[in-house]
Order: C-alpha cells, then structure tokens, then sequence
C-alpha cells in the first residue's frame, strides 16, 4: 500500500473499497501528503523563544525528520498564545547568539538540506532525490522581507523547495499595476521552472505555492475577456486578489494554489509555527445571515453538524447579533476554525441588523484560521483599520477572504468548505472554486493568507507523535527553562521586591500561561508599592482572559499608553458588562477611550449609559469630539445619526 493510500484510507474506505490513487481528486492528495509527512515526524514537546533572527535561525538548525518543535521570537501576544494552545512540556527561553559571516539565505539553504538528510556539501533538491523524496510545494521569499522567517519554517517543516521573489511590488492598499502584475506572474513561472519539478498543472508535483514577503493585496491584469467574471458594474480594469491570479499559466488555467504570508518577523513566525503545529478541535460557526434567508446554503447549520460528526466541540451562532460577537468576544475567543458570514465593507461589517467594525472583531485566545464570507475585508490585510488586518492583529493564521466586492457565489458555502477539509483538503484550497466549477473559478477577488498545506480535518487524523525531550534535540541544553526561571523569580521577589523583578515575573508567567498566578503575582505587586506601567502592560492579557474586569480597570491608568490589542481587550471585556449600576468612574475610563477612526461602535456601547448617568448633552459633545478624526464617509453618516438621536433626547 503506498504512502498516499494508507493516508486516505481512513477517510475515503467508507466511499469505496479499494482506492485507486490515480482516481483520487489533486486536492485531497495535496492534503494526504501534507499530513502524512507531518505525521511522520515527532512533535519535540517544547516551544523555544528568541530574541532576534540569528538566535532563531541557530535553533531552527535543530530540526530533522527525528523531531519539529515550536520556535518563536519572544513578544507578549502571539508566542504566549501558541504557547498555551500547545501546553509544552517545557518552554525554553534563548539568550542571543553570534551572527555568523554567511547571509541569511545561505544559511537558511544549509538549515533546510541538514533537516531533511542532506550530508556535507549536498543541496537540499540533491538530499531530496536521494531519499526518493519529492518537495510537497515551493515557498518564495526574500531575503530582506520581514517576513523571511515565515518562510524558511515552512521549507524545512514541510520538505519545500524554495526560490528568491525579490524587487519592489508595492504593498498595503496599493494595487499593482497590469505590468507589474504580468511580470511577477512570469517570474513565479520561472521560479517554478527552475525546481526542476512538474509544475504547469494541477496534481502534479507542485500544486501549493507559499509567498512569504510585502505584496499588495490587489493586482490589476490584462484578461482576454472568455477569462475575465461578468458581473455587473465590473470592468476590465477593476483589481483582483493577487493570491487567486498567481499561479496561473499563460491561459489562465490554474496549476498551483497560492497562500501569502506578510506582516513582520514576530507575526509571521507565528503564522507558520501555528501551521505547522496546532490541531484545530474546537470551530465557532457565526450566522449573520447576509442573504435575508434568501440563499440557505450560505448558513452554518449544516455545516456545525458536519464538523461535529468528524469530531469538532462546535458551537452555532445562529442569527447572531453584535451582541452574540460581542459577548462571545469577553475574555478571548478560544476557537481554532471560525466561519462567519456577514455583510459590509474593509472597515465595517453587518450582522444581522446591527453593524460592527474592525474594533468589534474579536480578540483571539487561541489561534484560529478563518473563512469570513464578507466583501472588502482583505484589500488591505496590513491595515489594522480594517476588518481582515484587525483579525490577522489578532492571531488568525489562516484566512479566506475577499479584496474586492467578489458577490456571493466567490465563495465557497460553508457547508461544502467543511465537505472539503473534512476529506484532508487543505483550508485555503478548499476555500477557492477549482477549475470548471463555474465563472468564480476564473481569476476574481478572494485572496488566501497562510500556508497552502495546512489542514483541518478531523482532529483524529492527527496522529503525529509527541515525545519527551532529549539529546540534542533537547533545547535546556541551550537556554533557560522559563518555568523555573518563574519560579526563582517569585521567591526573589519576596526577598528583594523590586518593580522591575515583578515585570520579568509576570512576563515570566504569561509567556507560559500561567494566568491566574501572574495575578495573584500583581496583586502581590499592588499589595508592596511594585507596580509600574510595563508590568501593568503585561498583566492585561491574564486579567482579560480570566474576566477579572476590576483588576483590568485599576491596571489600565498604569499602561499610559495602550495599544491597539489592549484597547480592544478593554472594550470587549468591559463593553458587555454595562448596566445601569455601572459606577461612574468606569463610564469616565470609557469616554477617555473613544478613539480612532471608527469611534462610532465605542459610541454605540457607551452613549446609552453615559447619557443615562450624565445627560444626552455629554454623549453628543463626546460624538463631535470622535468625529472630528474621521475620515469615512460611513463613519461620518454614523456619527451623524447618532448625534441625532441623542439631540432629540431619543
């Protein structure tokens, strides 16, 4: 039995008793591959974090087919999040290294040959034959792109060839121009030709492609018109999503699906780390119905039954509300797969009858990979502003989303996505139409962010081994275990209190998600004059997801100055629970807070109960004092009918 068939045969024996490879679909054979290779090599149970680049391509060094592990550059939202999905047996923490003389790509060529095999002098592709291997896709990088980590996790944990995409393409909200476009087309062509591989049709040996550096989300290309999607008020010049017109041939049949990585090194790594490591087992299905009920098979109904039977803890939000986002929201989203529906645009978004915007998408606890069914919310997936930025800000790994105005039909219903990825299609593949499955699947506007080969079919079909650390494979060799570390901080800190001997311990605590210590640690803090504005910056990730809102709010005049994750954690955590014995003190910390360019859901949540405790009169001068920063022309129509409202004393 081949290495393929016995991948399938859990999954595919109930359809049909003797497998025939040849008749099994591209893309569940791009998947089977996927995760038999990630199968076969053993989880090393521990997660280790850097300080900088270098440092984490010396660890990345460690890898072999004898054992992968987590390797992360240090911050305090995405590592401590994998980190606490991933609950290793030991997190390890490295000081810095040397830099050695040779480039990063130099470096990164001989990581990837020594982790699968390569001996002395032998190049990866050489390595590779030898052991009758074959590359599961190409990953494309450049060496000055910020994300340039993400890329080289990718290569060496899934066996990828790699190829160089340098030259300036614009980024963020631009959009490429028609020859811009047509050359990077041909030089992702090229770069495939020069694997060596069979490339120029799907179900060969290259049928994934990874991206990892600064695009633009848009493209502009010159389309003969039997290729062009007729829809209505859509031009020959309108732009499409970069990710869905490469990967492309000449006749604009596809022949490899395309996922885009971006964003900087400490998101990126974790982007790729999440990939390669997490078992999604928990979904979120959120109903906002768009259509009026008018398309059914655009709801989540029978798409939670289907990921339940294949053995997900699935919950439905049915005719969900911005109450329903916004009380799931309090304390962190948990889930590993959301699919959610909705109408709207980049910034704003609708469910059911009531409108949210990006400072409504809910913080993330856990990593999660997402299909958003929702105009805009990728054209500028940089731009924390907007709907699909905030999300990426947040900790999606994974995202099918649309760059333009893509109507229904672009995407695929919920119902057959889950179909898809349950029979190992990978995520993003089975959020794209395939050759001959209608006009969408022409070039269009749904883009893919993340790893093409990640898959999310039923958790048992992760049957990768996790074993104990040891030998060289052992990273306390070279670093320091953090959890002892926290612990001799904590009996220090009761020798010798310091303020900044309660930072490192609290940083300590929630890189390993230790939550609940970490606050018995700040109130240790409060009770002995120890507080300052870094530790209360740390605490408020533990004080969030535990939903303690008290703490939270005596911590946040400390913070100074808030970032954008703090903000939305205070809003989410805090917004839900307002009543009309809310003391005033709260109501005051909330106005200072409305902020940014979308100010009005802030509004939203607190105008009711600001006018209830103060008068209208304070709500309408704190909405003339939001509007006086913004820019949209449907965040000025907000503001305006808001202000009417509470001038009319309604």
């Amino acid at each position: 039995m081949s290495i393929l068939t016995s991948s399938l045969l859990s999954v595919l024996l109930c359809l049909q008793p003797a497998i025939d490879e040849d008749q099994v679909p591209w893309p569940v054979k791009l998947g089977a591959r996927a995760l038999h290779r990630t199968n076969q090599i053993p989880l090393i149970d521990q997660v280790v974090v850097v300080p900088d680049l270098d440092t984490w391509i010396d660890e990345m060094a460690q890898w072999s087919t004898e054992g992968h592990w987590p390797v992360l550059l240090e911050d305090d939202h995405f590592a401590p999040m994998l980190i606490r999905t991933l609950k290793p047996a030991q997190v390890i923490q490295r000081a810095p290294v040397t830099p050695p003389d040779l480039s990063m790509m130099d470096r990164f060529q001989l990581v990837l040959a020594k982790a699968w095999g390569g001996r002395p002098g032998e190049s990866f592709a050489a390595a590779m034959t030898r052991q009758n291997l074959k590359p599961l896709g190409l990953v494309l990088t450049s060496e000055s792109s910020p994300s340039f980590p993400a890329a080289m996790a990718l290569a060496v944990g899934r066996g990828q060839a790699v190829g160089q995409l340098d030259g300036s393409l614009g980024g963020g909200g631009t959009v490429l121009n028609a020859s811009k476009t047509m050359t990077l087309i041909e030089l992702v062509r090229s770069r495939c030709e020069e694997t060596g591989l069979q490339w120029d049709i799907l179900g060969d040996d290259i049928d994934a492609i990874t991206i990892c550096r600064t695009l633009p989300s848009r493209v502009r290309a010159e389309l003969p018109a039997s290729d062009r999607v007729k829809a209505p008020n859509v031009g020959p010049e309108d732009p499409l999503a970069i990710t869905d017109v490469l990967g492309r041939r000449t006749d604009w049949k596809r022949y490899a699906i395309v996922g885009w990585i971006n964003g900087d090194a400490v998101e990126s790594t974790y982007m790729a780390m999440s990939s390669l490591f997490v078992v999604p087992k928990t979904a979120w299905l959120c109903d906002g119905d768009p259509t009026g009920g008018q398309q059914p098979q655009y709801g989540m109904a029978e798409a939670a039954a289907k990921l339940s039977q294949d053995g997900y803890e699935c919950l439905l939000s049915e005719n969900a509300t911005m109450q329903t986002i916004r009380s799931m929201s309090s304390g962190g989203l948990n889930e590993n797969l959301i699919l959610m529906n909705s109408k709207g645009n980049r910034d704003f978004f609708d469910i059911g009858s009531m409108r949210g915007t990006s400072n409504d998408v809910p913080v993330l606890s856990s990593p999660s990979i997402l299909q958003m069914i929702h105009s805009f919310s990728l054209q500028d997936p940089t731009n924390a502003n907007t709907v699909g930025g905030r999300w990426l800000e947040h900790g999606v790994y994974a995202y099918v989303g649309s760059s333009q105005e893509p109507f229904l039909g672009a995407f695929v219903p919920p119902v057959e996505f889950v179909r898809r990825i349950s029979i190992l299609v990978p995520f993003l593949v089975a959020g794209r139409w395939w050759d001959a499955q209608g006009p969408f699947s022409r070039p269009w506007r749904i883009n893919t962010i993340g790893d093409p080969l990640m898959t999310a079919a039923s958790p048992s079909l992760n049957t990768r081994s996790r074993i104990t650390p040891s030998g060289t494979q052992d990273a306390a060799q070279r670093g320091l275990d953090v959890r002892s570390e926290a612990e001799r901080l904590m009996r220090r800190i009761v020798e010798q209190p310091t303020a900044e001997r309660l930072t490192l311990t609290l940083r300590a605590l929630n890189l390993i998600g230790e939550d609940e210590l970490a606050r018995k640690m700040w109130t240790y803090g409060g009770q002995h004059d120890l507080l300052s504005s870094p530790a209360a910056s740390v605490i408020l990730g533990p004080l969030f997801r535990l939903q303690d809102r008290s703490a939270f709010l005596k911590a946040w005049p400390l913070v100074g100055q808030p970032t954008r994750l703090q903000r939305d954690m205070l809003w989410q955590l805090i917004g839900p629970s307002l009543a009309a014995s809310t003391d005033d003190d709260t109501l005051l910390l909330l106005e200072q807070e409305v902020t940014g360019p979308t100010p009005s859901s802030y509004i939203e949540i607190l105008g009711p109960h600001l006018a209830r405790r103060f008068g209208a009169a304070r709500t309408v001068r704190l909405i003339q004092q939001a509007g006086s920063n913004v820019r949209s022309g449907e965040q000025k129509q907000r503001l305006k009918a808001l202000r009417s409202k509470y001038s009319s004393g309604r």
